[in-house]
């Protein structure tokens, strides 16, 4: 098999410390600048459980290597992405923030194979699943 598993998700907002609070504060993810930057102020990459960088963000401006080919044209939301899905752990904790904060969501359970599910905007409007699978 040639895919290996997914590597990241990259999210260009207009309100980059919005966004890296949402992660941080109620996923909480480590944060740190891109490699080759000395601070956040143009993107923020954001680590899992096991130190990999599954959320990268970045302003709408900030300069990518796939921008003169495919430039960026600032849709709000997912635009035709319907969802990002990522495993979690801490359901309740995770849901109590959630709801402290604020924040719209949903419930779901899927019995055949014990997961509970949590489904909310960040602060974009991108859809985040957010998977929690029972031991």
């Amino acid at each position: 098999m040639i895919v290996q598993g997914l590597d990241h998700v990259n999210i260009r907002t207009p309100d980059l410390e919005a966004t890296r609070r949402f992660f941080t504060q109620v996923l909480e993810m480590r944060h740190g600048p891109p490699p080759g930057m000395d601070d956040e102020g143009m993107g923020v990459w954001l680590y899992d459980g096991e130190d990999r960088a599954v959320v990268h963000l970045g302003r709408p401006e900030t300069p990518y290597p796939s921008d003169e080919t495919f430039p960026f044209e600032g849709k709000a939301g997912s635009a035709r992405l319907h969802h990002v899905a990522l495993r979690c752990r801490d359901f309740p904790g995770v849901r109590d923030r959630l709801r402290d904060a604020g924040y719209r969501y949903s419930e779901n359970r899927v019995e055949a194979i014990r997961l509970r599910q949590l489904f909310v905007e960040e602060w974009n409007g991108i859809l985040l699943e957010l998977n929690f699978f029972e031991d």
